[in-house]
């Protein structure tokens, strides 16, 4: 059992290295000030969360507090937001670290964090398309909609995802319809995150199920 966890850890540290490879990747070529699907975040925006996420939550923390504590927290923000780009990339691409319980929680997701927001931050351009298949970001992003989906949905709804990796079936207390949705593995956990306007999916449901969906809620 120890054999298959480990290596099912060295596959999840291999997606991390790839798909934080390509995202630096993405970050570098587009630079801080292309465009992203979020309301009102470009590029440097995104890698400002991601660097606060995993190695600055306690600027977060920090700068709201009263004296010299919140002085400094703030100075470090702002010398984290304004340093060379290709620095702030580099802290990035190096990633959280081993023992980091941001790099812990998001090998057990599946690295859902760095698909969405690689996803976030493609798609911000026109003209973009999917990226190819890959039987291991696939795995990885159908994972990480079993452990989403439960949290981000809010639809009183049945509501049954359907990819080629097999389906995923929510059930919804009170549900006044059913639905059925169908796509790739990355484009369902766009999709229950509430990235409608680029999740390339099909839905299909009855009126009561439909009439849920508007009424209701995807996203974190």
């Amino acid at each position: 059992m120890s054999r298959v966890r480990r290596a099912g850890d060295r596959a999840g540290a291999d997606l991390e290295c790839d798909e934080r490879e390509a995202l630096a990747a993405s970050f570098a070529a587009l630079g801080p000030e292309a465009p992203t699907i979020l309301p009102g975040w470009d590029a440097a925006d995104l890698l400002e969360h991601l660097d606060l996420r995993e190695s600055g939550a306690h600027l977060l923390l920090g700068a709201h507090l009263p004296g010299p504590l919140g002085r400094r927290a703030r100075e470090e923000r702002e010398r984290r937001a304004t340093a060379d780009w290709a620095e702030r990339v580099e802290r990035f691409r190096r990633g959280p670290g081993p023992l980091s319980p941001v790099g812990r929680m998001d090998r057990l997701s599946g690295q859902a964090e760095l698909l969405i927001h690689h996803e976030d931050l493609r798609r911000g351009r026109r003209g973009w398309e999917p990226r190819r298949p890959d039987a291991e970001r696939d795995r990885a992003a159908w994972r990480a909609v079993g452990l989403m989906a439960p949290l981000a949905m809010r639809i009183r709804a049945d509501v049954t995802l359907v990819s080629p990796l097999g389906g995923r079936r929510l059930r919804s207390r009170g549900a006044e319809g059913s639905l059925r949705v169908h796509g790739e593995p990355l484009e369902l956990l766009l999709w229950v995150t509430g990235r409608d306007e680029v999740a390339r999916v099909r839905i299909h449901g009855d009126s009561g199920g439909r009439r849920a969906l508007t009424a209701g809620r995807r996203g974190l």
